[in-house]
């Protein structure tokens, strides 16, 4: 797709100087845009997944082509060009006969270096739910499991090295085609239905999968980037696989709130694992007033009205958030809760999630009510900064009160002696539409309606994260015990 847009694009620039300029210097910069940016922008357009993968992924392989189809243009040596308008060739001709056939060794090695780049770019998109190799590598980071982490990032690498070998010997084979004169032009003839054919395939395979990925005896269940998300969202995909006919579609480690959230109105996901407490201050932008229950009931309205989305009850605990720090550094500096913390907080460095940083739920509205004033601020993701306080690059990280390391790492959460956090119920947010059509997800997930204690989420969330155990497996253990 990238090469139906560069080539023409190249060959035009090299015919018309005065276009030359402003497409080669916006595809410069182009390729300094953040592909994660990119991709979140993209995401309340084209949904989740595939759609606004291919569009990243084209987007991105575009310069590089574009570059060397210039390149290789303006190198065809000027006699041949002369030879060619000598023996009356057409523009057309002199281009499809001389200049690409020249040009194609060049054109052929940015088609490499965009090949390579678009592999490493695919793994990223599974912040997105575009799924694949990226996924394994998305949850080693969560889960801290290095050999999960290996399982993403090797096949990518030999899948990688796989397609730049084969493209290398492709252009070896068009440098050396001097000695070889018989080989090209069956090769030139092969090039454009080859490519043409594969174009038709990667688009027919795409659209095929979107139409059709999507049936209506399924449900689509997703979950943000954290163990205890994972969980939340298995409890919930693995009791309407045991108790309904419906197919679940996992689309976990989706990142954000804001994320998911877009996913939900676009209709690319169903159901999700949500806290009263974020969707009342991130979604709805309201202050923290009120109680746990009139927070919930003000949430359900909202949404209700707002989105046309429903909240289930509680699944039973609340997860509020904090700081927390070593035990010994609280014992030595006699600190339990926040306002202790800003007698030192000059001295400390802060390790936090983006969204933590960021959400006016969060530090944002915690730094002006407690007046935390840091040495230093490190963005960090979320489980990252557990080793970053163990092997004391930081003292202060973001925590929750269901968090499965804190006795791993013999952390305390802070108190949060001003009130500052609103409850943080967690329960199932499901779009109306959907529970409408298939009612019998309500009663296969009322099983775990007010179910789950805090101590519980917490062992629930340390099987994972201490015993390293997949959240799968913790989710069917606790359900077969019920």
């Amino acid at each position: 797709m990238a090469s139906g847009i560069a080539i023409p694009l190249g060959i035009g620039i090299a015919r018309f100087s005065f276009l030359r300029g402003l497409i080669l210097n916006t595809g410069s910069i182009s390729q300094t845009i953040p592909c994660l940016a990119l991709l979140g922008l993209l995401v309340p357009l084209l949904g989740l997944g595939n759609a606004p993968t291919i569009v990243v992924l084209t987007f991105y392989a575009i310069y590089p082509i574009l570059r060397s189809t210039y390149t290789g243009l303006k190198g065809v040596p000027a006699e041949c060009i002369e030879a060619a308008n000598g023996l009356g060739f057409s523009n057309f001709q002199r281009l499809w006969y001389v200049e690409l056939p020249l040009a194609l060794p060049v054109i052929i090695s940015g088609f490499r270096v965009a090949t390579a780049m678009t592999i490493g770019i695919t793994t990223i998109a599974a912040f997105i739910g575009a799924g694949g190799l990226g996924d394994f590598i998305m949850q080693g980071l969560a889960l801290n499991d290095p050999s999960l982490i290996l399982l993403g990032a090797i096949p990518a690498a030999l899948l990688a090295i796989f397609f730049d070998y084969g493209i290398s010997r492709l252009e070896i084979r068009l440098q050396n085609r001097k000695k070889n004169p018989s080989h090209f032009p069956r090769l030139q003839k092969l090039l454009f239905p080859l490519g043409s054919f594969l174009m038709v395939l990667v688009m027919g395979s795409f659209l095929l999968k979107e139409t059709f990925s999507k049936k209506e005896d399924s449900i689509v269940i997703a979950s943000k980037n954290f163990t205890e998300q994972y969980l939340l969202a298995e409890l919930m995909a693995q009791l309407i696989e045991a108790e309904t006919p419906l197919k679940v579609i996992r689309k976990f480690n989706l990142g954000t709130t804001d994320v998911i959230h877009q996913a939900m109105l676009n209709g690319k996901v169903d159901l999700y694992p949500e806290y009263t407490g974020t969707a009342y201050m991130l979604i709805l932008k309201n202050p923290n007033k009120g109680d746990g229950k009139d927070i919930l009931k003000k949430v359900r309205t909202a949404y209700l009205q707002k989105f046309n989305l429903l909240w289930l009850d509680p699944f039973g605990f609340s997860n509020s958030q904090s700081l927390a720090i070593k035990r010994d550094y609280a014992q030595r500096h006699q600190i339990r809760s926040l306002s202790d913390l800003t007698q030192v907080s000059s001295l400390l460095t802060l390790a936090a999630p983006p969204e933590f940083l960021n959400r006016p739920d969060a530090f944002p509205g915690m730094k002006h009510i407690y007046h935390l004033n840091f040495k230093k601020i490190m963005q960090v993701d979320p489980n990252l900064m557990y080793t970053a306080i163990d092997n004391q690059k930081v003292e202060v990280i973001a925590a929750f009160a269901t968090d499965g390391k804190l006795q791993k790492y013999d952390l305390i959460p802070l108190k949060d002696d001003k009130n500052f956090y609103p409850s943080y119920q967690a329960a199932p947010v499901i779009r109306a539409s959907v529970l409408h059509a298939h009612p019998e997800i309500y009663q296969a997930l009322a099983r775990l309606f007010g179910l789950i204690t805090p101590e519980k989420m917490r062992e629930l969330n340390a099987k994972v994260d201490v015993e390293r155990r997949p959240p799968a497996d913790v989710a069917h253990q606790f359900l077969s015990e019920l």
